[in-house]
């Protein structure tokens, strides 16, 4: 079974630390190569290691096994070693077998191909792929399939590309085109991952809001017309474009606060009609929670919670901010280089 994503996968990751390096010196990393900090940070943190001692390798191109292999590291995942390869070229013997196996665990690969092509050079297109599959977004990217771009290039996983792009995980070329079918050395590798490790392990501070430009989200009406009504607070989707609008903007993202629910929105319907509903505080959200007869959910595609019970021909449903939604965001928040929030309640 596939990981539980936007949540738990990017709350998780701030926690799971990878295991440190010695001390790096690389003779092939001159000292004032713009990829010197990437790489010896992606060293240190456990991302990467030498070719051979004392090389990184500079220059030469990153496999999809070496990719997937320093995404696991990045996550912190615990390594598989399944019985049976889920790929006709990943034998169970070869060095990258639980890297590989354990990225498809976790949806950073997807699972229609009946080969991984384990050697080959991992384009830009799959990098920015299998990094936001990692993240969790896969929902997300299909949604943003339609999302614009500044390259003339660019023709398939659009919506991955657009995510890693808007959040600044990796860039264009000079000539202004993205090349996705281009291969990927290993110190674009390292800067690419670094840039995700950075942000994920940055602390979101909780502010007043008071000399921030604050962020709001909207919260969807109520709708029968699903069999549950979907108002879930601040969804994935409608907090990234705030945050790409105000990245796009050039607005100071360090002075930048994003307003987040504590409470929720009770909707009640009886049938196809929508009765009632309202916003609730968080802890009018705690006695919905303490009833018997509550389910309680968990939305990866909106990082929302929601819980519902019926009474006689009435069903109450009530999306709320749990801390497992809240840890999604503010991953999300992260990545695109906003570190302050606002928590605000009913």
């Amino acid at each position: 079974m596939k990981k539980r994503m936007a949540a738990c996968l990017l709350a998780a990751v701030i926690l799971c630390a990878a295991v440190p390096a010695a001390a790096v010196s690389y003779t092939d990393v001159p000292a004032g190569s713009w990829a010197r900090d990437y790489i010896v940070g992606a060293t240190e943190a456990g991302l990467f290691q030498g070719v051979e001692e004392n090389v990184f390798g500079m220059g030469q191109t990153m496999t999809r096994a070496q990719f997937v292999t320093a995404l696991c590291r990045l996550f912190g995942w615990e390594m598989i070693s399944p019985a049976t390869p889920s790929f006709t070229d990943c034998a169970s013997f070869r060095w990258y077998y639980s890297a590989v196996e354990t990225a498809l665990e976790h949806g950073a690969v997807p699972d229609y191909a009946s080969a991984f092509r384990p050697d080959d050079p991992i384009t830009r297109e799959e990098m920015a792929s299998m990094l936001v599959r990692a993240l969790g977004y896969n929902a997300l990217a299909g949604r943003m399939s339609d999302a614009s771009l500044p390259f003339s290039d660019v023709t398939s996983n659009r919506g991955y590309i657009a995510l890693a792009y808007d959040m600044g995980l990796i860039t264009g070329q000079p000539d202004g085109t993205f090349q996705p079918g281009g291969s990927s050395t290993r110190e674009q590798a390292a800067a690419i991952l670094m840039r995700c490790y950075e942000r994920l392990h940055t602390q979101s501070t909780e502010v007043d809001g008071d000399g921030y430009t604050l962020l709001t989200v909207e919260t969807p009406a109520p709708s029968a017309e699903t069999t549950v009504p979907t108002t879930p607070l601040e969804p994935l989707d409608a907090l990234y474009e705030v945050l790409r609008d105000a990245r796009s903007s050039g607005a100071d993202l360090s002075q930048v606060a994003v307003v987040f629910s504590a409470g929720g929105v009770a909707t009640v319907t009886s049938g196809s009609a929508v009765e009632s509903s309202q916003t609730i505080s968080a802890s009018q959200v705690e006695r919905y929670l303490q009833r018997d007869d509550v389910h309680t959910y968990y939305s990866t595609v909106y990082a929302c919670s929601y819980l519902t019970y019926t009474n006689g021909s009435r069903t109450t449903t009530v999306w709320y901010q749990s801390p497992e939604s809240l840890q999604a965001k503010l991953a999300l928040c992260r990545l695109f280089g906003v570190t302050h929030y606002v928590l605000q309640d009913a």
